[in-house]
């Protein structure tokens, strides 16, 4: 009784606001043609399938994608994809079958593009980490001290309630973590608790691509702090600020 207190606690502080939306949009690669929530088991067009771009393992460690099963201080299981792809509301209509995947269902490979370069070139390979949706910077970022940054589960409950208090947050009310923690049938408090601990919102969610084809996005939370230098300035057709985002 007392895990399920403490679990319905944290729902609570979640439950502050709706589910996270998951609005269309136009990308110039085409394929993933437009975000969507696989928790929601959402249409896509014909010939896709709604993937995960949350690569989120349990413990803070990288997701086990390539070798299934195997649990150690560097790899743990994925929360929200792999075969927990239903689990997340964060991903996108992807076009599967013209590229290897080492899921059942197809999906490319989620990453996080701010893994360090060697991590990343053994997720992604030639390829590149693509980050498929740009951060909120009225409703992702918090001031940590005197520095502007994204928010992330790990900030919870001290600097945020999660819910909407965010825009593009993964798993906003806690739910699917719920989920995820009772996977044996009864709720287990440390993995709930851990599960949050890994929420993120999009700067720390990607897919592996073709790296001529990524859209170059700027981190618009860091743009707050002063000294800030573009990363997409001198990118082919990408347009950005030519000033920071307003703080809040």
């Amino acid at each position: 009784m007392h895990l399920l207190k403490t679990a319905l606690t944290y729902v609570a502080i979640f439950a502050v606001g709706a589910v996270t939306s998951v609005s269309c949009f136009e990308p110039e690669f085409g394929n993933p043609s437009f975000r969507c929530s696989p928790a929601d088991d959402a249409a896509c067009p014909d010939g896709q399938k709604c993937c995960s771009d949350d690569p989120a393992a349990t413990e803070g460690r990288l997701p086990n994608y390539f070798m299934m099963n195997v649990a150690n201080e560097r790899y743990g299981p994925p929360i929200f994809s792999g075969n927990n792809n239903p689990l997340s509301t964060s991903g996108a209509c992807v076009e599967t079958g013209g590229f290897t995947s080492p899921f059942p269902n197809g999906c490319p490979v989620p990453c996080n593009p701010t893994w360090d370069e060697g991590t990343l070139a053994e997720f992604c390979g030639t390829s590149k980490c693509c980050q498929m949706q740009e951060l909120d910077p009225t409703k992702d970022c918090i001031l940590d001290g005197d520095v502007w940054r994204a928010v992330d589960g790990g900030d919870i409950p001290s600097l945020t309630n999660w819910g909407n208090v965010h825009a593009t947050n993964q798993d906003p009310v806690g739910a699917n973590c719920m989920v995820f923690a009772s996977g044996g049938g009864t709720l287990n408090q440390e993995a709930f608790d851990d599960c949050i601990a890994q929420l993120t919102v999009a700067n720390q969610r990607g897919f592996c691509y073709d790296p001529t084809k990524c859209p170059c996005i700027e981190d618009v939370c860091a743009m707050k702090n002063p000294g800030y230098a573009l990363k997409c300035a001198a990118a082919p057709g990408t347009t950005v600020p030519t000033t920071a985002p307003a703080t809040m």
